[in-house]
C-alpha cells in the first residue's frame, strides 16, 4: 500500500515537472529566453529521473518479492 502512495505522490510531481518542462521549451518570455540553456539542462535532468522513477514504482512486483505480513 505504501508503494502506491509513493508511486501516486512521485507521478503528480513528475506530471508537474513536465509541464514546467513544456514551458521552458516553449516560451516566449525574455527571462526564460535569456537562461534557455540552463534551464534546459536542469529541468531535464530533474524530469528524466523523475519519470523513471514513477515508471518503475507502477512496476508489478515480481513474485519472489512478496514479503507481506507472516
Amino acid at each position: 500500500m505504501l508503494r502506491k502512495i509513493i508511486a501516486v505522490v512521485v507521478t503528480v510531481i513528475a506530471l508537474w515537472a513536465i509541464k514546467e518542462t513544456v514551458v521552458i521549451f516553449t516560451s516566449t518570455d525574455a527571462d526564460i529566453v535569456a537562461k534557455r540553456d540552463q534551464l534546459k539542462l536542469a529541468s531535464l535532468s530533474i524530469t528524466i529521473p523523475l519519470v523513471i522513477i514513477s515508471l518503475l514504482l507502477w512496476r508489478p512486483k515480481p513474485k519472489g518479492e512478496d514479503h507481506g505480513p507472516q
